[in-house]
């Protein structure tokens, strides 16, 4: 499911290719672990084809920390299988630090929509620490009435009817995004899942749907040109590239904090050392400014986080989209 994470590939492909970091950015460094970790070129399995969201921002973060350890990761995109075949292949692979999995919301998400799953993520995998979120942005067709969620709500309410939304694709994180606003609502919500997010997008721009929770960088031209009206941000802070559009949980909703995310795990068992050097690696590439600014460009927010916050956050995001999918009745479409 990677279209809802960003731009479209051939976008994406050409963004990340004018972004010369390397070059223009001030070097840094730090001592190895204990191990002398890495005395080669690690890999990290990307789940999603070369070209979506998650993949670009991977990459250019990952050229980023490769310069912090003078040896350079090797991206290996395995696409397909709703992210399983990926994981599964980290799960295996030797847990010495040289196969390493960029984690999407959906290795949360998975469970609560099979029971299929041939590995346990949280028991199977180590986490090393975050690296990029993906918020949405809820958009709606230029001269609705509508200026605000609350008013979404309550026009929702005065019509009696379902208020319907689109997404790239069925039970991504954007789908969800709106299952949970309606759930906050108690309003009735139908979701069309679309096959990415530009069809879904035309039918925005149209009427066809009453709002679109859609990621930023697929929406930024339409909200500029102003063919489309951005009510709300997803995430509990502004965003930088829509500084002016208010967040969900500003206009009424405290705690709505919603977006696509991607993190680093490796396969449980990786010595601790190696786990620490590979997260002061990333921790140190996403405070880099000119790196942030790329990642604006492409609707990604910069994170960090240490080890045991990222078992925490994602385990709070697992029990987060379980609840919804249960509360919601929702069903892979």
């Amino acid at each position: 499911m990677p279209r809802h994470h960003g731009l479209s590939r051939r976008a994406l492909l050409r963004a990340g290719a004018g972004f010369g970091l390397a070059a223009t950015l001030p070097s840094f460094a730090f001592a190895q672990g204990g191990s002398g970790w890495p005395t080669r070129s690690p890999t990290i399995i990307v789940p999603f084809a070369a070209g979506g969201g998650v993949d670009v921002a991977t990459r250019l973060i990952t050229d980023r920390a490769s310069e912090a350890l003078s040896k350079r990761f090797v991206i290996e995109n395995r696409g397909g299988g709703s992210t399983i075949p990926a994981t599964q292949a980290v799960v295996r692979a030797q847990p010495d630090g040289y196969t390493i999995l960029a984690v999407p919301t959906t290795t949360v998400i998975n469970p609560a929509f099979r029971n299929d799953i041939p590995y346990d993520w949280q028991s199977e995998l180590m986490p090393v620490g975050l690296i990029a979120k993906l918020p949405f942005v809820v958009v709606t067709r230029k001269d609705s009435t509508v200026k605000d969620m609350k008013a979404l709500a309550e026009a929702s309410r005065r019509s009696g009817n379902p208020l319907t939304f689109g997404s790239g694709g069925s039970g991504t994180v954007a789908h969800l995004a709106g299952e949970l606003f309606g759930l906050r609502n108690g309003i009735e919500t139908q979701h069309i899942p679309y096959r990415g997010e530009a069809p879904a997008l035309t039918d925005t721009i149209a009427g066809t749907l009453d709002v679109m929770f859609c990621t930023l960088a697929s929406a930024a031209g339409q909200i500029e040109n102003g063919s489309l009206r951005a009510l709300a941000v997803t995430t509990a802070e502004r965003v930088p590239s829509l500084p002016n559009v208010p967040t969900v949980s500003e206009q009424g909703y405290p705690g709505y904090d919603v977006s696509a995310w991607v993190a680093l795990s490796v396969p449980r068992g990786t010595p601790a050392e190696v786990v620490a050097t590979i997260n002061r690696a990333f921790t140190e590439a996403v405070r880099e400014e000119p790196l942030r600014a790329q990642l604006g460009k492409l609707g990604a927010v910069p994170a960090s986080s240490t080890p045991a916050e990222l078992a925490s956050f994602m385990d709070g995001e697992a029990k987060l989209w379980a609840k919804v999918v249960t509360d919601a009745k929702v069903r892979m479409e």
